[in-house]
């Protein structure tokens, strides 16, 4: 099983999708790293005044990085 599979089936995001997945490691420890993407049907939603927009572009922030719950002793990002 593929760990997007076991992700969509663990935490499934109504408005993103798993991208792609990459093994990261580091002088201190192995990490997984996932990425997040929109649905390209879902309509943006407004971090400042959480109104949804139609147009892109309206996140202008740097991206983030979120940790999840490890899988397999291994940390898992977002």
């Amino acid at each position: 099983m593929r760990i997007k599979t076991i992700l969509n089936r663990v935490q499934k995001f109504k408005s993103f999708v798993y991208g792609e997945v990459r093994w990261a490691e580091d002088e201190r420890e192995a990490a997984i790293d996932v990425e997040l993407r929109p649905r390209k049907n879902s309509r943006p939603l407004c971090p400042e005044c959480g109104h949804r927009h139609r147009r892109p572009g309206y996140d202008k922030r740097p991206t983030q990085r979120f940790e999840f719950i490890p899988m397999w002793g291994f940390k898992v990002f977002f």
